[in-house]
């Protein structure tokens, strides 16, 4: 997990920490069926590299999320313990239906895209055609009398 922290250069450490507790509340790992859990994928370059004009709501909901956290406990989220994190997460979507929503989008857009995701879910993972879509042969007769009816429309000059 540091490795992602230390490649991250949109996120301040603690914007870095609060993002890294969210996500393992998110989605937890499953040991038992083999998945990781939001924290343990490359979240933050999946957001450079495919969401990153999300970049500045993440950053505002993290802020967010952090300041009414210092604010009601006084102690910053990531500070918190789990059953507290997850108790305030609570309270605040009771209150906030749009509580961190950019954050969680993103973070399942990313968790259901990740090969060891899909791999563990019994997909197969990558491209779904990547030796190309093959077309089966037809007997293409069957289009002459669309052919001979000719043109149903105008054409406009």
């Amino acid at each position: 997990m540091s490795n992602i922290i230390a490649s991250n250069i949109f996120l301040s450490e603690n914007e870095n920490r609060t993002l890294m507790a969210l996500l393992e509340l998110i989605i937890p790992a499953d040991i038992d069926r083999g998945m990781p859990s939001a924290a343990d994928l490359d979240f933050v370059r999946y957001l450079e590299e495919f969401a990153s004009k999300e970049i500045p709501a993440i950053k505002n909901e993290l802020e967010i999320l952090n300041n009414t956290a210092e604010e009601e406990t006084g102690n910053p989220f990531f500070k918190l313990g789990n059953e507290e994190q997850r108790e305030f997460c609570n309270q605040q979507r009771e209150t906030n239906r749009r509580f961190v929503r950019t954050i969680l989008v993103q973070t399942l857009n990313c968790y259901y895209q990740d090969d060891k995701v899909l791999t563990a879910l019994g997909r197969k993972s990558g491209a779904p055609f990547p030796e190309g879509n093959e077309v089966l042969q037809g007997d293409l007769t069957l289009l002459d009398p669309v052919r001979k009816r000719g043109n149903i429309y105008r054409k406009w000059e």
